[in-house]
């Protein structure tokens, strides 16, 4: 094989990757095939993201992995080099994580791992205390989204940033086209009637099939829904002309971003010391917000997907000026600005209450 450079050749990686777990690995249900494959991405020690996240910080990937562990129910994936052995296959799928396709785009890693979460009827209902959302979301557009409301945030201590910046970056981070594809693919791909639903496999069908028949190949009828379906998912009513009910859906989505937000600085930049003294405070005056910028571009985003389907999830401007600073509201940002101690208590509680989510 070799890295895909079309959504037809990631479609027919996928399945070369099934075909070897098949075979050599004895995994005949898609169910298994689908948490290897996302480890190929996000959550072992032979990931894309641990690689990427070695290098970016000192400690951060081994936090990331933890997170992941968390969000998808404490599953460890099966490693899949023995079975990939004498192949290039998992040096291709790593290359391939971000398709571009003639103007369109699609995040592989991020439709994998929505669509292995939604397979446990807790990860898409229940809230993650403190995070803002279910598993399902904090793997999709939560995490991405959030992850970005606190990266701004931060970058605001230093200087004015523009939210734009969350959407569009070299870095292919947080809001960016393939990102918001490859989240609205994790809650559609192989979903039947129900986004977000549990997966559902043809007989003797697996993720390649499911994939294929999302993206535009054969037919565009799913690809064409997808915005509207996504949105609906999210709690939007739409029409021919986008999203109906904007500010209620912007006003709710803020608050989660800013939930996710305040606990991925807290666990990520916390611990490492890249956030601490007051500037830990500032970044939480900055990140309410930054969670309203952030939930306003993207609902727009959707809205014009909406109405101007098939068209790329993709953010353009013009976008909301920068918000004043606040308060902040977070007991654990102002405990991280004096007493960093008293935030890695505050974080083992929340520990063992996520313990209690898979009881």
């Amino acid at each position: 094989m070799a890295k895909a450079t079309s959504f037809r050749t990631a479609v027919a990686l996928i399945r070369a990757a099934e075909d070897a777990l098949i075979k050599k690995a004895g995994q005949t249900s898609p169910l298994d095939r689908v948490s290897t494959l996302r480890g190929v991405y996000y959550g072992t020690p032979w990931s894309l993201d641990y690689k990427v996240e070695s290098v970016r910080s000192m400690g951060g990937a081994h936090i990331r992995n933890l997170g992941f562990l968390t969000y998808t129910g404490a599953t460890i994936p099966a490693d899949p080099r023995p079975a990939f052995a004498g192949t290039t296959l998992l040096a291709d799928l790593q290359a391939s994580q971000s398709i571009r396709d003639r103007g369109r785009g699609i995040d592989i890693g991020h439709m994998l791992i929505g669509l292995e979460v939604r397979a446990s009827a807790a990860l898409r209902t229940k809230t993650f205390p403190g995070q803002g959302g279910t598993g399902l979301e904090i793997v999709t557009w939560l995490g991405d989204l959030g992850g970005g409301a606190a990266n701004l945030a931060k970058r605001r201590i230093l200087r004015p940033t523009g939210v734009g910046v969350i959407f569009h970056n070299r870095t292919s981070d947080y809001g960016v086209m393939d990102n918001l594809e490859g989240d609205a693919a994790g809650y559609l791909v192989a979903c039947g009637t129900t986004p977000g639903g549990p997966p559902q496999y043809a007989p003797g069908k697996g993720i390649a099939d499911a994939l294929a028949s999302y993206l535009p190949l054969a037919s565009r009828t799913e690809w064409s829904t997808r915005a509207a379906r996504f949105a609906q998912a999210l709690g939007a009513t739409v029409s021919p002309k986008g999203i109906t009910n904007k500010t209620d859906v912007v006003d709710r989505l803020s608050e989660k971003l800013y939930e996710f937000a305040v606990w991925y600085a807290a666990t990520r930049w916390v611990p490492s010391g890249e956030l601490l003294g007051p500037a830990a405070e500032k970044a939480c005056q900055h990140m309410k917000g930054a969670a309203r910028e952030v939930a306003t571009v993207f609902v727009a985003t959707l809205s014009s997907a909406v109405a101007h389907a098939p068209n790329p999830i993709d953010a353009t401007g013009p976008y909301p000026g920068q918000s004043a600073t606040g308060p902040c509201a977070s007991t654990l940002l102002k405990a991280a600005s004096t007493d960093v101690g008293a935030v890695r208590k505050q974080l083992d509680s929340w520990v063992k209450d996520l313990g209690g989510l898979f009881r």
